[in-house]
């Protein structure tokens, strides 16, 4: 009967044991949070670029529209812009959301305590009837996407080969 005898593995196993207890929560989510970081900057960047307009807006129909949010929405996007606790689905993915919360210091009849930025957002990113579209959102996320991928393959990679030393 032939044998075969390896030299190492008990090391080897013990390293892939430490591997699985590690790659979730500490590997996978410490990249997912670096990539997600990229993505929201690239996003700021963009809301910080966005022109404002602090007109009341066109009156008669046919008139320009604005040509964005006001400066109070606009800084009241910038404060609320952030990114969520990682959740785990359940089925083995784990997500972060990018977002904003809360409201704005503009406050108007129908928003006593100041509008949703959530709200503003929308509006800019898809335009509305009296203010022109900017896509933030969709230019900041299409622009960082490879550099976020990127950045948590190696991130993913470098903390594998710390553990497997």
């Amino acid at each position: 009967m032939a044998t075969i005898e390896m030299k190492g593995i008990d090391e080897y196993l013990i390293k892939l044991s430490r591997l699985e207890k590690a790659s979730k929560e500490e590997i996978c989510g410490k990249a997912i949070y670096e990539g997600a970081k990229i993505v929201a900057d690239s996003i700021k960047a963009n809301i910080e670029a966005l022109p404002t307009d602090d007109s009341f807006g066109p009156s008669l129909p046919g008139e320009p529209p604005l040509k964005g949010p006001t400066q109070i929405q606009k800084q009241g996007l910038l404060e609320s812009f952030g990114i969520t606790a990682m959740q785990d689905d359940g089925t083995g993915f784990l997500n972060v959301k990018l977002g904003f919360d809360g409201y704005n210091a503009k406050k108007t009849k129908k928003w006593p305590n100041g509008q949703p930025n959530q709200m503003i957002a929308r509006s800019v990113e898809s335009g509305t009837s009296f203010m022109k579209k900017h896509q933030f959102i969709k230019n900041g996320t299409a622009r960082s996407r490879k550099k976020a991928k990127d950045t948590m393959k190696k991130s993913v990679q470098k903390s594998v080969k710390e553990i497997m030393k």
